[in-house]
């Protein structure tokens, strides 16, 4: 039986840990496209064509969540509609159906179960922990 929190854990987790670790240890004032292109998983030729798009001479911090804004993977994705609920320090169940693509009434049920009735960075992989994923 294979729970979101597994899903989160084997899609989303990884990258997320090494572009945390990347921006937390990067020194350099701008950053390959190479290595943007592999922790955001976006092909090269994206992030040039978004770079050009949006106006971007160089990839440094500030650049780079603006490619992984607009970028086309998954965990872009993620991050994209994330800012678009404002990166909220709590999350209603419509936020986090929204954010993590899971249906409300999964939300619902998982956070009755765990007994979450403010969903918080703090207790987000218990709720995950509840959905259970059906192949």
């Amino acid at each position: 039986m294979s729970t979101y929190l597994d899903y989160y854990n084997e899609n989303f987790a990884p990258s997320l840990k090494a572009i945390d670790l990347f921006l937390k240890t990067k020194t350099a004032s701008s950053f390959s496209i190479d290595v943007v292109s592999e922790l955001l998983d976006l092909s090269a030729d994206e992030i040039k064509s978004l770079m050009k798009g949006i106006g971007i001479d160089i990839l440094d911090r500030v650049s780079f969540f603006t490619i992984m804004q607009y970028g086309s993977s998954p965990v872009c994705r993620l991050f994209s509609r994330e800012l678009q609920r404002k990166l909220p320090t709590s999350y209603s169940f419509q936020d986090v159906s929204y954010i993590y693509q899971i249906p409300y009434d999964q939300i619902v049920e998982a956070a009755q179960k765990a007994d979450i009735s403010v969903i918080t960075n703090q207790n987000i992989h218990t709720l995950f922990s509840n959905i259970i994923l059906v192949c």
